[in-house]
């Protein structure tokens, strides 16, 4: 048979190529901005004092996710945020990465970032606090996908002086950074300012992860004075309230300047941007999970179900809340999704992607989601295993039926064995999936420990 061969007007290469072209820029912003511990009832969208008009309004035009789950402390939740894959899958569970312990991120888990730059985003920042990993700079952010990192490698630091553990925790990119001023604030400059520069060079993901308003409870006077006169006459939990308080208005006012850059930059309909919290707020931290039961470190709601919003002004319809339940570890699989991207992951989701809840196509997707230590939650149902963490007061297997209790006050165990039985059979085989060997308590190894300077690393 005659070999055909098709002759295509140079006009029409042209415009193919013009077409093609036309919807790789259509290809969204991404801006992922991350609170640490930020409690339920700390925005004034769910009822806090505290003010929060940013997020307020964002809450108000995008999309509030109503039942958003994260894991109960920080460094799991961004494991799982940035691969797309259950924490314990990585060894990182029931702690934190602390100052004294070799371990950080695997390698050969394929990052969002990474999974952006097969899609030729070439701008991916990381911005302000990393906890996947600082003792190899195979773990550090730059090693992980993304192009630049500004800000600090563990949790904890101080806010003006940026040091941990005596050591200055502050860096761009491989080197230290001697910028002076309220850790937030530099955080919010630093993002406006990659908005600034990669607005004008494509497509771009920016992942803003502010440590506020995490301990030390450290806040500018300007802030303070919104709440007080005079914070040093106030004691205990009126004056931890009053600096958790200013903590959250001073990062709501960074993400009200990050907002603004993108509309500035006429680049807001295009960019998705979600925000949520690593997970509640600690017990006597100033911070408030009401009306949810429990806190920071347990798998009750307040230790992990957190305030979220979505935005997509020029592909999701604004000012909605959404019930169904979605995770951490949604968010890489739900990325994935709108972009289209046809490769698969390298390492199997655990997420799922929710794309069509966002758009408003399904009202529903029926799914299980592992909370971590014991713990399982569906859009009708919560499952707590005991004896899996030890701040969880409990003497048997807890479940809560959500349409009827919301706040985990009623155990209907005995009324729904069966669903007890099919949870438990799911929570059971995620538990035996944690590499044990890698979860040590965390002030294992703190003994005599001296922190390198300026927090560097040879290797």
């Amino acid at each position: 048979m005659k070999k055909i061969t098709t002759i295509v007007p140079l006009g029409l290469i042209t415009v193919l190529s013009q077409n093609i072209q036309a919807q790789k820029d259509h290809r969204p912003n991404i801006l992922i901005i991350l609170a640490d511990d930020l409690g339920w009832g700390n925005v004034g969208f769910h009822g806090s004092n505290i003010q929060t008009p940013n997020l307020d309004k964002l809450a108000k035009e995008g999309i509030e996710l109503n039942r958003f789950y994260t894991a109960p402390i920080s460094s799991p939740t961004r494991a799982g945020l940035l691969t797309g894959r259950y924490p314990n899958r990585l060894g990182i569970r029931q702690t934190v990465i602390p100052p004294w312990r070799d371990y950080g991120i695997d390698p050969e888990e394929e990052t969002l970032p990474e999974m952006l730059e097969k899609a030729d985003y070439r701008n991916r920042a990381m911005i302000g606090k990393w906890h996947l990993g600082h003792s190899r700079k195979i773990y550090y952010p730059l090693s992980n996908g993304f192009t630049h990192f500004y800000g600090h490698l563990n949790g904890a630091i101080d806010y003006f002086t940026h040091q941990r553990e005596g050591q200055l925790d502050w860096h761009n990119d491989w080197e230290t950074s001697h910028d002076e001023g309220y850790s937030t604030d530099l955080i919010t400059g630093e993002a406006v300012k990659c908005i600034d520069k990669y607005s004008k060079e494509g497509p771009f993901f920016i992942y803003v992860a502010y440590n506020a308003p995490h301990e030390p409870l450290q806040a500018k006077p300007e802030d303070i004075a919104i709440y007080t006169d005079d914070v040093e006459q106030l004691k205990g939990k009126e004056r931890k309230e009053t600096l958790y308080a200013a903590m959250v208005t001073c990062m709501d006012k960074g993400i009200g300047t990050i907002l603004e850059a993108l509309k500035r930059n006429k680049v807001d309909e295009n960019t998705l941007v979600i925000f949520f919290s690593d997970n509640g707020a600690p017990a006597n931290s100033g911070g408030n999970n009401l009306p949810l039961r429990g806190n920071k470190h347990q798998e009750w709601d307040g230790g992990l179900h957190t305030p979220a919003i979505v935005s997509f002004p020029g592909i999701f319809k604004g000012g909605r809340k959404i019930n169904q339940v979605i995770g951490f570890v949604d968010i890489m699989p739900t990325i994935h999704g709108i972009l289209n991207l046809r490769e698969k992951p390298v390492r199997p989701f655990d997420g799922i992607n929710v794309t069509d809840i966002l758009s408003g196509k399904k009202e529903t997707i029926d799914r299980d989601l592992y909370l971590g230590c014991g713990a399982l939650v569906n859009n009708h149902y919560k499952l707590i295993l005991p004896g899996k963490n030890d701040n969880m007061k409990i003497n048997d297997v807890f479940l809560s039926y959500y349409p009827d209790d919301p706040f985990e006050k009623t155990n209907v165990s005995g009324v729904h064995p069966l669903e007890v039985s099919r949870m438990r059979s799911i929570t059971e085989y995620f538990d035996s999936k944690e590499p044990v060997s890698k979860v040590m308590p965390y002030d294992k190894g703190r003994e005599d420990f001296v922190a390198p300077f300026e927090w560097k690393v040879e290797k």
